[in-house]
């Protein structure tokens, strides 16, 4: 038999053979784990919210927000009332002296927009029941008058009043200048015979004025109807003018004035019964003398 050499303990052929036959069993070995491996899956990324608050709390006595958005320079409102802008890395931050009424800040970023819960704080409870009112306080002093303001509209009419009572009878006023004289009217009914007045006296005696040419004898007027038997109980007295003084008619014994009218100048006085005077100013007068 040829000689071998050792190689250790065992021959090499021997060694040989075995390497050859457990080398299959080890390949089909290694290729076992690497067959149940899977690929690693891609995870999908969450999505990252419009407006990411990083804090919301009350501390110190302030309200303390801050979050990112996503730009810069871009305003966000805090419940609608309070803004601050984004810097350059898009992040934001309040800090003041408030409190939302629910604990629950609104924020706002253009169409954006989502709640935050603030960390310590208490949201307001119900109103409580009304104190007793404090005593009356020192009355201040006046302030200065204002302006007055522009005119109202005027309002309607009032409903009128009661009448008040008459007054005192007021001064007689002075004689205001003597009117137009107006047309003369009709001769009026003869009112009821008045007290005979005291007797004036005698006026002076006037002068006698020239005599006047006779004038051309008048024509023979138509011969007239028989008088009633009893006489008219109105007789029509007239003067044309008056002097400066005014003008006095005077009626006949046993007659009375029933009525006398001034052609100017005003109304006419009664002296008495039987006679009647028109004041200064007067053109003439007329008057109705009556037997009663």
């Amino acid at each position: 038999m040829p000689a071998t050499r050792a190689v250790g303990r065992w021959p090499w052929p021997i060694l040989m053979a075995g390497l050859l036959l457990a080398a299959p069993a080890a390949a089909q070995q290694a290729e076992a784990p690497a067959s149940r491996v899977r690929p690693a899956q891609a995870r999908p990324k969450a999505a990252v919210p419009p407006i990411q608050i990083w804090d919301a709390r009350i501390e110190g006595g302030d309200l303390r927000i801050s979050g990112s958005i996503r730009k810069s320079g871009q305003t966000v409102i805090l419940d609608e009332d309070i803004s601050v802008l984004s810097d350059r890395r898009w992040r934001f931050e309040f800090r003041l002296p408030y409190r939302p009424a629910s604990c629950v800040a609104v924020l706002k970023s253009g169409e954006d927009e989502r709640e935050a819960v603030i960390a310590d704080c208490a949201p307001e409870g119900p109103p409580g029941k009304a104190g007793e009112p404090g005593p009356v306080g020192p009355q201040g002093v006046a302030g200065l008058q204002g302006p007055p303001g522009p005119a109202g509209i005027q309002g309607p009419p009032g409903a009128p009043g009661p009448q008040g009572p008459q007054g005192p009878k007021g001064e007689r006023g002075e004689t205001g200048p003597a009117g137009a004289p107006g047309p003369a009217g009709p001769a009026g009914a003869a009112g009821p015979r008045g007290e005979a007045g005291p007797k004036g006296e005698a006026g002076p005696k006037g002068e006698a004025g020239a005599k006047g040419e006779p004038g051309p004898k008048g024509e023979d007027g138509a011969r007239g109807e028989a008088a009633a038997s009893a006489a008219s109980p109105f007789r029509v007295v007239r003067t044309q003018t008056c002097p400066d003084t005014g003008c006095t008619l005077a009626c006949e014994p046993g007659e009375v004035f029933a009525s006398a009218i001034c052609l100017k100048g005003g109304p006419a006085t009664f002296d008495s019964e039987t006679a009647a005077t028109c004041p200064v100013g007067s053109g003439g007068m007329t008057g109705v003398c009556a037997k009663p």
